[in-house]
């Protein structure tokens, strides 16, 4: 065999390596809303309650540009105790929308707090051709809390509660200025960095030598590299308070991955609840009683919930 049939052959090698990583790139950034089915049921005996809660509230359409130039769209939910400045913003996760949130919205609107319901880059009503699982998105949350802080008052208070990406999002922001403003995150089945969620998503775990590759086509095509959505590095030098709350049979964000961000985050005031048969994202699913009291008893550490509301809702 000739030198340049040994060079045909890594040349087809690698050909077929990208062909493979570029469907594997398609599937998860571009790819990702066809045929999408809805993550929750609104009609359920579960979900019904809040979802007709929320037809009859008062609440706004917003939207904002983004520093590319997209209309982004969110839900802004006015508090009924007027004199607040605590605004809670909910983070939906990936292949979600603001909607699939209300049940969470109206935890925070029933404990006196202004709501904003976002929908990020690619999902729901905002525009987008890809997600970023996090990396442009930070940068589309830290214009939400200058919208906010620009309408609502530069005194506002703000509590993010992020679900999955959303949780990843919120992390990610902590080294932003608009920090300063941020007074409790609770990151629901958030991952430590991207690449190792997408290996524990990989049914087929050999297939882990793609994941570079996909790196190549995020970096050439958006300009960035799965090793850069990193939040674990983030919670290192965050001093905001959190509380994470993790599914023990979530299988993309495994306990373990909760365990790391709460054991290496230096901030005093952190918190981490685990609860036992709750698969990715549905904790709050699962058990929604242990999860909206852990939530009140962090929120109420931080801030002062008036013992009526409070009340109301344990009732």
């Amino acid at each position: 065999m000739y030198w340049y049939h040994y060079v045909l052959i890594v040349l087809i090698v690698v050909i077929l390596y990208l062909f493979i990583a570029y469907m594997f790139y398609r599937k998860i950034f571009i790819d990702y809303k066809k045929n999408i089915r809805p993550l929750v049921d609104q009609d359920s005996d579960f979900y019904k309650p809040s979802y007709d809660w929320f037809q009859k509230i008062p609440k706004d359409d917003v939207f904002i540009r983004s520093y590319d130039n997209l209309k982004l769209h969110g839900y802004y939910l006015p508090s009924l105790e007027k004199s607040t400045n605590k605004l809670a913003i909910v983070i939906h996760g990936y292949k979600s929308k603001s909607e699939d949130m209300i049940i969470i919205a109206k935890l925070y609107s029933d404990l006196g707090f202004k709501v904003l319901l976002i929908d990020l880059r690619g999902h729901g009503q905002s525009e987008g051709s890809f997600t970023s699982m996090g990396h442009y998105e930070k940068y589309d949350l830290k214009k939400w809390i200058n919208y906010a802080l620009r309408n609502y008052g530069t005194d506002t208070e703000i509590y993010l509660h992020g679900v999955s990406m959303g949780a990843a999002i919120s992390t990610l922001i902590t080294d932003f200025k608009v920090k300063e403003n941020i007074k409790f995150m609770v990151l629901d089945s958030g991952f430590t960095t991207f690449p190792r969620s997408l290996y524990h998503s990989l049914k087929c775990k050999a297939l882990v030598i793609f994941i570079p590759g996909i790196s190549i086509f995020t970096h050439f095509i958006h300009n960035f590299r799965l090793g850069q959505i990193a939040p674990i590095k983030k919670i290192r030098t965050s001093d905001i308070p959190f509380l994470i709350i993790q599914g023990e049979k979530d299988k993309p964000v495994p306990p373990k991955m909760a365990e790391q961000l709460y054991s290496q985050a230096k901030v005093e005031q952190k918190n981490i609840i685990m609860i036992p048969e709750a698969p990715h994202a549905k904790a709050f699913e699962v058990d929604f009683m242990k999860v909206q009291e852990s939530i009140i008893d962090c929120v109420t550490g931080v801030c002062k919930i008036k013992k009526r509301l409070i009340k109301k809702i344990k009732d």
